[in-house]
């Protein structure tokens, strides 16, 4: 006889008791005060990690869409080069001067002409764009819509203004500079009459616009022709720059007169040399070579800080050696390269082949005598 075993169901219940009460849900955990203040820590370490690394990314993409509006320039160049058989646009082709003598009045209301002697950009602008008929419509779009994105925030005066500006635009600044040796024409045709201009034959003769002879570099047989500027691959055609900044004020300015006297608003004299109004340094500093310039900026080298905008921060010195800044630069064979400040120095970027070196080395940034040619201190 079997014996069944009773189903779950029916079994006694039995509870035990293990004297023990049950335990509630666990009790929330509190920051400590040296918990919270460690969590503070990490977090401001991170963010002082961090933030320099968004800064940095920014001013990239920053430096990055001004070497785009560079090549964008060279594209204009090239069908500048092409249209105009390898001339280069500058005071003695396509300035102002040469430009406005052929359209009378309207000169100033042209949006094809050139707002100044030294303007370049006009000249390439007008082959893909339509520029403002109003002349200082004109010079706003030129100044305004093509600044480069590094460049500092300063409120910029025009002065000389041929004819009366009303007043009602915030200017940037110029952002863009060509090295003026390559508008220039050499010392043997001083006094030469232009018969015509490049672009305008009909226009009335003028003479032709030539280097001082007490410049750091002197030419003779150079003209404005894109097979004389020397290895289009040394030579700078464009290059980051601002004109100038006034010293002690919180501003810069602009000449807008449309014959401005050797530079106007468009050109530098370049990096080589140590008085120049955009790259210059202050007096007392001392050049890459190692000796103290005589020859000092305007400004006092605070301009640095507003050429060689892409990675700078903080204040300048006015010395070349604190510049952490870099500039980029469009070579006459359409390439864009970034230079800091030493790299940017070399005579043979900012001078067309053969010039003369007329000063002596403390007033250049770099003392290359021993590499020009024997004697003659010739730029290659």
């Amino acid at each position: 006889m079997s014996i069944q075993r009773p189903s779950k169901s029916c079994r006694p219940h039995v509870r035990r008791h293990t004297g023990q009460a049950r335990a509630g849900p666990p009790a929330p955990h509190a920051f400590t005060l040296i918990e919270l203040l460690v969590v503070v820590a990490i977090i401001a370490l991170l963010v002082s990690i961090l933030l320099p690394a968004l800064g940095g990314a920014r001013e990239s993409a920053r430096a990055a869409l001004c070497g785009e509006k560079l090549r964008g320039f060279a594209n204009g160049f090239a069908t500048y080069y092409a249209e105009y058989q390898e001339w280069i646009p500058g005071c003695n082709t396509s300035g102002f001067e040469v430009r406005a003598k052929a359209g009378g009045d309207d000169g100033f209301y042209n949006s094809r002409v050139p707002v100044q002697s030294y303007d370049w950009m006009t000249p390439l602008l007008r082959t893909t764009m339509e520029l403002p008929a109003g002349f200082e419509d004109r010079w706003y779009d030129l100044v305004n819509k093509f600044a480069c994105p590094s460049l500092p925030t300063y409120t910029s005066i025009p002065y000389q203004p041929p004819i009366p500006f009303d007043g009602g635009h915030t200017w940037s600044s110029i952002s863009y500079l060509m090295p003026v040796h390559f508008q220039y024409w050499g010392s043997d045709y001083v006094n030469q009459v232009l018969g015509a201009s490049v672009e305008n034959p009909a226009a009335p003769p003028i003479k032709a616009m030539t280097e001082p002879s007490n410049w750091e570099a002197s030419l003779n047989t150079y003209k404005s022709l894109l097979n004389q500027v020397g290895s289009a691959g040394q030579k700078i055609c464009v290059a980051d720059g601002n004109r100038y900044l006034v010293p002690g004020a919180a501003y810069v300015d602009f000449d807008v007169g449309q014959d401005p006297n050797q530079f106007g608003s468009f050109t530098s004299s370049g990096a080589w040399w140590s008085g120049d109004t955009s790259y210059g340094v202050k007096a007392g500093s001392k050049n890459w070579t190692g000796q103290a310039v005589t020859k000092a900026s305007p400004a006092q080298g605070l301009n640095l800080a507003l050429s060689y905008r892409h990675g700078q921060r903080g204040s300048m010195s006015g010395d070349a050696h604190d510049n952490k800044g870099k500039i980029n630069a469009l070579f006459f064979d359409g390439s864009v390269r970034r230079l800091a400040d030493v790299d940017s120095r070399k005579s043979v970027y900012w001078y067309p082949k053969g010039a003369k070196v007329t000063k002596g080395p403390t007033e250049l940034m770099i003392d290359e005598y021993s590499t020009y040619a024997v004697d003659q201190r010739l730029i290659p």
